[in-house]
């Protein structure tokens, strides 16, 4: 069936009429100092508890704060609420300290100096730890400070039976999976839209082998990138390379992950599970420690518990919704994403999942990977090709006729402003300045964005404020509970899967 007559279909089920979004945004975020360097300072007080304050955490580093927002069906409250998060972070930043705006991070001086982020003693606090230890040895602490913007995306039950005809489960699951298949297939698109990182400062890949040009003394480029953050010198595991997953059926899906966290790999198992003070350093020697370090530019979720596995929600419980990832931040935006960028992800993932998703085959998982890295080294230059339905074509020639799809599906929906967003999209382009570094250029962005964010006004921060303490009460309580020993928690834990 063809898109128009889809379409047609599902505007007599009064699909569009009745279409809920429920979304969720996490957004990451270094902390630097008044020179620009990734802040060696520990997580700042007044945003309360990493560990226990569910809209501001951190992510690897002590450094790395991670925004992260209630669920909303309303985008307007959504980008509301993003916006009093990131008001609040900068009146609370200490020291000068501002919020880095680049997916890519600053100068790096000392490697070794980036601080991994803690949570306390509890044992979740230190599974959490030594999680990010293990990224630490397996793949370099500056790795690790790379940021992005994550988008949590689900319809809602009424919306999902009105467009599948059932509530079971099962029949989700397999809607959401078809979902991420259409989304890897057209993940180039996301990369040509969304990316914003065809320079790093050289100290990122110092030692590292790399394919990038010479822009100035600091810096280096690859002219028609257009993320850096997801090529090989990026955001990447070279490892997990060696996992085979094509989202054709949830049980495969679960099955090839727990391989990827039990199953021994040889260069992670040499490192050792434990350092040579006999303390933890990795969760488990696979090619996974845990679910959490599947990268992936879209992941099936479930919500659930502190302290209850990811495979095993999935398992028992199913799909909730996708996450996903690869977007990188947006330095033009005070927030790191537009309210268009978020509708143009809306329509995307609506179209993927409402067209044919048949399973993906070996060969058409490494024709999407290569359209991948055609699109990350050189997708700004329009005539590199991809495959895109079977043939291939001009990128631009591709991103032209789903640009055409999209516009069709955003006539349909209830709001104008889907239209305004779509229209709203032009080629980009990239531009360099080789007369000003990366990391001086990145640093004025940050003050600049630190002034705007305290010239806002009438923003409420109450929310924010009683989530911060609370989240200080909650630690101290959790701190002082007695648990079992440490070694019997994490064999307990790698025993859950």
């Amino acid at each position: 069936m063809d898109f128009h007559n889809r379409l047609n279909n599902l505007k007599q089920q009064s699909f569009f009429t009745k279409l809920v979004i429920e979304r969720g945004v996490e957004k990451e975020s270094l902390r630097v100092n008044k020179q620009g360097f990734i802040s060696d300072e520990k997580h700042p007080e007044g945003l309360g508890s990493s560990f226990t304050n569910p809209s501001i955490t951190t992510d690897f580093a002590e450094a790395l704060i991670e925004i992260v927002t209630p669920v909303y069906t309303d985008l307007d409250l959504l980008y509301k609420k993003l916006e009093s998060l990131h008001v609040f972070i900068n009146k609370n930043l200490e020291n000068g300290e501002t919020l880095w705006p680049y997916s890519m991070p600053p100068r790096i001086k000392n490697e070794s100096g980036i601080n991994i982020a803690t949570y306390g003693k509890t044992n979740i606090g230190q599974l959490k730890y030594i999680y990010r230890k293990g990224l630490a040895i397996r793949y370099g602490k500056a790795m690790q400070c790379v940021s992005g913007i994550h988008y949590n995306f689900s319809l809602s039950n009424e919306s999902l039976k009105n467009l599948l005809g059932t509530s079971i489960q099962e029949d989700k699951d397999k809607a959401y999976l078809g979902l991420i298949r259409n989304f890897k297939r057209l993940f180039w698109f996301v990369l040509l839209e969304f990316g914003n990182s065809a320079v790093v400062d050289k100290t990122f890949v110092s030692a590292r082998q790399n394919d990038l040009d010479e822009l100035n003394t600091t810096d280096l480029f690859k002219k028609n990138a257009t993320s850096l953050r997801m090529s090989d010198v990026g955001y990447q595991s070279k490892a997990q390379k060696n996992l085979d997953f094509k989202y054709n059926d949830l049980a495969s899906f679960l099955d090839e992950l727990k391989m990827g966290i039990i199953k021994p790999y040889s260069e992670f198992q040499e490192l050792g599970l434990l350092d040579k003070n006999g303390e933890y350093q990795q969760i488990s020697d696979g090619i996974l420690q845990i679910e959490n370090e599947l990268y992936d530019c879209i992941r099936p979720k479930r919500a659930g518990k502190s302290g209850i596995r990811p495979y095993q929600l999935l398992k028992e419980q199913g799909i909730q919704y996708v996450e996903v990832r690869g977007i990188d931040l947006n330095p033009d935006c005070l927030l790191g994403i537009t309210k268009d960028q978020i509708r143009i992800l809306d329509l995307l993932l609506i179209y993927c999942l409402v067209n044919a998703s048949p399973d993906m085959t070996d060969d058409e998982k490494s024709i999407i990977e290569k359209n991948d890295i055609t699109t990350i080294k050189f997708g700004r230059e329009g005539s590199s090709k991809i495959s895109y339905q079977n043939s291939e074509v001009p990128i631009n020639q591709a991103r032209d006729h789903l640009v055409g799809d999209l516009i069709l599906l955003a006539n349909e929906m209830s709001d104008a402003r889907y239209v305004e967003a779509i229209d709203s999209l032009k080629i980009k382009k990239n531009t360099f300045n080789k007369d000003r570094s990366f990391h001086e250029t990145g640093l004025e962005h940050a003050k600049n964005n630190s002034i705007k964010l305290n010239s806002l006004s009438n923003i409420d921060l109450d929310l924010c404020e009683k989530e911060a303490s609370d989240s200080l009460i909650e630690f101290d309580r959790m701190n002082k509970d007695t648990e079992i020993g440490f070694k019997e928690f994490i064999n307990s834990y790698n025993a859950k899967i």
